[in-house]
């Protein structure tokens, strides 16, 4: 992380990679449980075991990924570019597909299907708003200055 003499923080790819990674990992369990609510997948699977191999997968990844960013860290550091909307998108992407499957993951724990609107506007609430966050201070996207 720089400063520039007007206190502006330039991030590098590394901290940049960083968020989305993690944010991947952990939606990548809720959007896998996406697809297989799509595709009726839990009809062929007992869903509680493919629920723990997917957590021991996903896992795996973390681990994985973890020690591959440890790994490119330096190179990585060196790496700047003064706004990163591409990688924004990306997470805005992975959120929204998110969200769904942690309706999906509810429905398959056993909760009330009566609920799943007013889990999904809460959860929809915060993620947006940690997006917001994210985007002014990580990626310099402002959704709400005025041009």
């Amino acid at each position: 992380m720089m400063t520039l003499k007007n206190k502006t923080k330039i991030y590098s790819q590394f901290e940049i990679n960083v968020i989305t990674f993690y944010a991947s990992m952990i939606m990548m369990l809720p959007i896998i449980l996406v697809l297989t609510y799509a595709f009726e997948l839990d009809k062929i699977f007992n869903i509680n075991y493919f629920i723990i191999w997917l957590l021991g997968f996903v896992s795996l990844t973390t681990i994985g990924g973890t020690i591959w960013l440890l790994v490119k860290k330096d190179q990585l550091k060196r790496r700047v570019k003064p706004e990163y909307h591409n990688e924004y998108y990306y997470l805005m992407f992975i959120t929204a597909f998110g969200v769904l499957g942690f309706c999906v993951l509810y429905d398959y724990a056993g909760g009330n299907r009566a609920y799943i609107a007013n889990i999904l506007v809460v959860l929809c609430a915060a993620l947006i708003y940690l997006l917001l966050l994210l985007g002014r201070k990580f990626f310099k996207f402002d959704y709400m200055k005025k041009k």
